[in-house]
């Protein structure tokens, strides 16, 4: 059964600072990107797409690109995104983890689990045994780190740790 989606923020309290806030001035060059993704999810193009084809190129403009993350190859001396790599569970690897890493630091803020834009995100789909959300918590509790991001490329989730999953 779906567990209702609960608001990270209660609307009451943001609405006044919302009204008031202004982007900054570079986010504008972020547009083209966001409008594209905003495309292929609307237009459903995406659901022909399996997570391998697509998941690389999502984390990519979005983690990299548009929220600034680096990666080994941008700078393999202190980067905050490796994909598929610092941790297992059930024989799986994470798809990503943020946080920062180099030759003398590896330091675990959020790990990142990504599916298809099909695949539902709270039960087993697929012939999974565990849905997207478990497999990512498994991930976390392996790595010890507090932070949860699951993405079906149609919406992206944030969770914390040391909260219930709903």
């Amino acid at each position: 059964m779906p567990v209702e989606a609960k608001p990270i923020f209660r609307p009451d309290v943001i609405r006044l600072p919302i009204l008031g806030f202004n982007l900054p001035g570079k986010t504008s060059q972020f547009v083209p990107k966001l409008q594209k993704w905003a495309e292929i999810i609307s237009s459903g193009s995406v659901d022909s797409h399996k997570e391998q084809e697509i998941l690389g190129d999502f984390l990519n403009d979005v983690f990299c690109e548009l929220l600034g993350h680096t990666r080994a190859v941008d700078n393999p001396k202190r980067y905050s995104i490796s994909r598929e790599k610092h941790v297992q569970a059930n024989g799986k690897y994470a798809d990503a983890v943020l946080g920062e890493f180099g030759p003398s630091a590896n330091r675990y803020v959020a790990v990142l689990e990504g599916k298809g834009p099909k695949d539902p995100l709270d039960r087993p789909f697929g012939g999974r045994k565990v849905s997207a959300v478990d497999q990512a918590y498994d991930y976390a509790i392996n790595l010890r780190c507090n932070w949860i991001l699951v993405t079906s490329i149609r919406q992206t989730r944030l969770y914390y740790k040391g909260t219930d999953k709903q």
